[in-house]
Parts: C-alpha cells; sequence; structure tokens
C-alpha cells in the first residue's frame, strides 16, 4: 500500500512501466527478444548469463514435459502486475464552487499530494490492462486454433505437420543463445528413417567460463576442462535431438532415427574456412524415447548408440555420416545467372520459359538468401512437376519447398494447381509456391484455400522484382504477339 497519494503517483508509473514490459509470442519465446525486467522505480534488459560448465553439463537434465502434442498447445499467457494500493488517506474533499469572499480564508495545501490527475491515471491503466489482457487472450485462441489443425493433420499422417510439430518441440526447449543454430528434418519413407540434421557451434569461438572463487567475476575454463564441456556440448545436442524427435513420433511414422551434427571452423594448420559432419548417431526411435534425460551421460550414451564424431575437438575433422539424405537431387542443375543478362525494363512474360525459370531462382535467392535458403533448379523435363526447390534451415519454418514458375500469357488453369499440390505431396516438402507472369482464376483461388500452396500472380511478381531494384515489365499483349510471330 502507497503511504501516501503522492507516493501513490509513483507507484501507478512504475506500474505502467512493468505492464509495457510484458509481452506474449504465443507459439514459442523468441530467443533474439531480451527480456525487460522491472525492479522498484526502473526497467532493464535480463541477460542470459554466460555459458558454465553447469549450463552444460545440464543441458540434457533439463529437458521436460511438454512433448509430442502436449507442445501443440499455446504459451501460457505472462502474468500481469498488480495494481498498486491506494493509500489508506481518504480523497481529499473538493473546495467548494462558487465566488470566494476576499475576507475568506484561503484552502490550506493539500499535504497528501492528491490530485484527480491520479485517478485519472488509475482509471487509464485498468483500461490499458484489460485491453492488453484481452489482446493477448485473443492472440492465444487464434494459435491455438491454428495448432489444433497441426494435431489433426499429424493425424492424417501429414509429414509436414509431423515436421513443424518437431520443431516447435526443439523451439519450446531453448538452449543457451550460443547453441541455437539451425535444424531440419527429412523423411525417408521407403527405410522408415528420419534424419535430423543439427548445427553445433565453433568450439573455438564457443565462450565457456567459471567463477573466481567467490566473486562475480568469470574467468575462461582450463584447457583440459575446456575439452570436455566441449565433447559434452557436442554429444548432449544430439542426444537431445534425437530424444526430443522421438518424443513426437506418437503414431510410428518412422522406425529409426538419424542425426548428423554439421559444424563450420577455420582449419588451424591453414587457416581457411571448413565446414562439415563431425558427428553422426543412429538408433531405434523407441530406444531414444525411452531415455532418462535426467540420468544420462551424454557421452556414455552416444557411445552406447554406437556414434561416431571428430577424433578431437580441438582439432576437429569431418566424419562420414551414418546414414546420409540425399539432397544432391539428379534433376538439380547448375544455376545460371539470367538477370545480368537481361535489359533494364525487359518483358519477362516473352523471355524463353528456361530463362524465366532461372530467374524466379535467382529472385527467390535475393528475397530469402540471407536466411540460409538455398534454390536449386530442376532439369527443364515436363514430368517431375518441379521447377526449383528450396532448402529453408530455420527451426520452426524450414524444411523443403517446391517452386513452379508458370511464363503464360493466358490464366493458369486450376489443373495446373492441383498438379502442384501432388507434386508437395510426393516429393514430401511443406510448401508449394506456383508463380507465373498471368494470373489465377477463382477455382484456383478456393483450392489453395486450405492447402500449403501460395500462388504469385504477375503484378505481385514485378512488386517483388522491384523490391530488389529490379524494374522488369510484364506486357501480356506484347508476348503474344512476339509467340506468333515466332510459331
Amino acid at each position: 500500500m502507497s503511504s501516501s497519494w503522492h507516493y501513490y503517483d509513483k507507484d501507478l508509473s512504475n506500474y505502467e512501466q512493468k505492464l509495457d514490459a510484458i509481452e506474449y509470442e504465443g507459439l514459442a519465446k523468441d530467443p533474439s527478444k531480451r527480456k525487460r525486467v522491472s525492479y522498484s522505480f526502473f526497467t532493464v534488459d535480463e541477460t542470459e548469463g554466460p555459458i558454465t560448465p553447469e549450463r552444460v553439463n545440464s543441458l540434457l537434465a533439463r529437458i521436460g514435459p511438454p512433448f509430442g502434442y502436449g507442445v501443440l498447445t499455446p504459451l501460457p499467457l505472462p502474468e500481469f502486475p498488480s495494481l498498486p494500493t491506494r493509500p489508506s488517506a481518504p480523497i481529499p474533499a473538493a473546495p467548494p464552487e462558487g465566488l470566494r469572499s476576499i475576507f475568506a480564508k484561503p484552502s490550506p495545501p493539500d499535504r497528501s499530494g492528491f490530485s484527480p490527475a491520479v485517478l485519472e491515471k488509475e482509471a487509464r491503466l485498468i483500461a490499458k490492462a484489460e485491453n492488453k489482457r484481452h489482446e493477448f487472450e485473443k492472440k492465444s485462441s487464434a494459435i491455438k486454433h491454428q495448432l489444433d489443425e497441426v494435431q489433426l493433420r499429424c493425424e492424417a499422417d501429414d509429414l509436414n505437420a509431423v515436421r513443424f510439430m518437431m520443431n516447435l518441440s526443439h523451439a519450446r526447449h531453448p538452449l543457451p543463445t550460443a547453441m541455437q543454430l539451425p535444424i531440419s528434418f527429412d523423411f525417408d519413407q521407403s527405410s522408415g528413417v528420419l534424419l535430423c540434421s543439427i548445427t553445433v557451434p565453433d568450439f573455438a569461438l564457443l565462450q565457456i567460463v567459471k567463477r573466481r572463487g567467490k566473486s562475480y567475476d568469470t574467468a575462461p575454463v582450463a584447457p583440459r576442462e575446456r575439452k570436455t564441456l566441449n565433447e559434452t556440448v557436442l554429444y548432449s545436442l544430439c542426444i537431445r535431438a534425437a530424444f526430443l524427435a522421438a518424443q513426437c513420433n506418437i503414431r510410428n511414422w518412422f522406425d529409426t532415427i538419424a542425426v548428423n551434427a554439421s559444424q563450420k571452423w577455420v582449419d588451424r594448420a591453414t587457416g581457411a574456412p571448413k565446414q562439415g559432419i563431425i558427428a553422426s548417431v543412429q538408433g531405434p526411435s523407441r530406444e531414444f524415447m525411452a531415455l532418462r534425460m535426467d540420468q544420462i551421460d551424454p557421452k556414455m550414451c552416444f557411445r552406447h548408440f554406437k556414434g561416431i564424431s571428430t577424433p578431437t575437438v580441438e582439432d576437429v575433422a569431418s566424419v562420414r555420416p551414418i546414414f546420409s539424405f540425399n539432397k544432391d537431387d539428379s534433376r538439380i542443375v547448375q544455376n545460371r545467372d539470367v538477370d545480368s543478362e537481361m535489359n533494364v525494363e525487359a518483358n519477362i512474360a516473352a523471355m524463353p520459359w528456361e530463362d524465366f525459370e532461372h530467374l524466379v531462382r535467382q529472385l527467390f535467392e535475393w528475397e530469402f538468401g540471407g536466411k540460409g535458403v538455398e534454390v536449386k533448379v530442376f532439369r527443364l523435363s515436363r514430368d517431375h512437376g518441379v521447377d526449383a526447390v528450396m532448402y529453408d534451415p530455420d527451426p520452426l519454418r524450414g524444411g523443403k519447398y517446391v517452386l513452379q514458375a508458370k511464363r503464360y500469357t493466358r490464366t493458369v488453369d486450376v489443373a495446373a494447381v492441383r498438379d502442384l499440390y501432388g507434386t508437395v505431396i510426393n516429393e514430401g516438402a511443406n510448401r508449394g509456391i506456383l508463380v507465373t507472369t498471368s494470373g489465377f482464376g477463382p477455382d484456383s483461388l478456393e483450392f489453395v484455400k486450405d492447402k500449403p500452396l501460395t500462388l504469385i500472380d504477375g503484378p505481385f511478381l514485378i512488386e517483388m522484382l522491384r523490391r530488389h531494384g529490379r524494374n522488369y515489365k510484364i506486357d501480356l499483349d506484347e508476348a503474344r504477339r512476339l509467340n506468333k510471330a515466332t510459331e
């Protein structure tokens, strides 16, 4: 309780700071955002603290529920601060209205610090808190509806939904920021294997420190301890990936789980940057699911599953993975830079269709390449239904996307959109994207409403190109005339 109206006004200001610091992410906590915490009359950014031996050794022990379908629920709403309690002193009576005699004594100053503005501020903050709570509840309800849809798709054996659930499970069990690196999942349905491809931090750059005695000062751990801790990080991240994936294997979508851990490092002999798989482990899904994470030793567990790893974490070397997923599809052809050869205002509706497919590939590289997305063009044949494929390593939205490019001068028929949906299923992709120089009819727009498909028509294609400084145009009439002239 505030001791006076003067301090109550200050308490309300502090309450508003706490209220403004509350955020609700709903699906998973964003590790890039710093949490703001209020103490008395000031608000600060909360840091996660350094990576210590204790944090490294508890990477597995700290993993707990929710698992599987349990992650398909929104995060709980954040706790709201309590409105300060009014002071016990009564609200001073308002001075009488009307004319005051010149002989009347002036009103004594209000020593309680009360002002009507304090009550107005209180009412405003009560309304502000209710509005924010309602906003969070609305967001939570919308996310719940989306996650319920994901669960229904999982129960219908939609592997894209299963992949989403596994990505979300990893996001719901956060790691220290330096270890929050891309993870992706690929299904080999013919062999019943799930491949988890994870990235581990460069051990030379990973800072692990410990306190100096009883002080709060820290110092790097000794070289021998550092080697042991880096090994623990490597083995823990591999076992963690397999365990969380196994917990999502509710309908036995796969029998075996393989984990490949890749890393980027600098060769100490030559100074050249290198990249490769430095650890690989594989085992039955049911055995990974049964692990008691708070009891196991990461290194012993890794050896139990006969995992292989770099001979030493001090001088890293690549290993041959136990299981690998073939991204080097024989249909993939070498990328070409068609953009550099085009006129500034070229009519892309009239360009050769092979060049158009490469231009679309370049556009998606400009759009997403900075996020680690790979875009590959497929061999130019009309039977496989894929013109390009994107591999996205992002832990939440990541996976495989198929692109089709249609350099058309007439409306794209709904049959082409249906074919794309079939291709998405056959390729085991997360989503299909159809790009055209023309447009789509109402049947196509209706067909994609509840499916993992995105349609990009001519006007939106031009808008995307202009975002990247390209002023190409689409003139369908000119393209039709040129097509007739060449027939």
